[in-house]
């Protein structure tokens, strides 16, 4: 059995920074390999077969939260669901006046 391996990393970026890393573990999936290495460490995933899928977005007060989660097994799965849609909202309009 093979030893379990953990990796965390927190901090804070812009948009387009957090854009990157979501191209990134998009191409990672694509390819059948994600990679993720910081200062405190590393790990390799291997994504393959059916992948779970969980979602949770929340605005409370102007506070706003996105949680994406992705669960799989080593030796694949079963069949998947294909009901969620995502789509890109429209660019913010900044008001010059304020």
């Amino acid at each position: 059995m093979e030893k379990e391996t953990r990796f965390k990393y927190e901090s804070v970026q812009d948009a387009q920074t957090l854009a990157r890393y979501l191209e990134a573990v998009t191409a990672g999936f694509a390819a059948g390999e994600l990679r993720f290495s910081s200062r405190e460490g590393e790990v390799a995933l291997h994504p393959g077969g059916v992948i779970g899928f969980l979602v949770e977005a929340k605005s409370m007060g102007g506070r706003m939260k996105l949680h994406l989660k992705f669960s799989w097994r080593e030796d694949g799965g079963e069949d998947g669901d294909t009901g969620l849609t995502i789509a890109p909202g429209q660019p913010a309009a900044h008001d010059a006046d304020e």
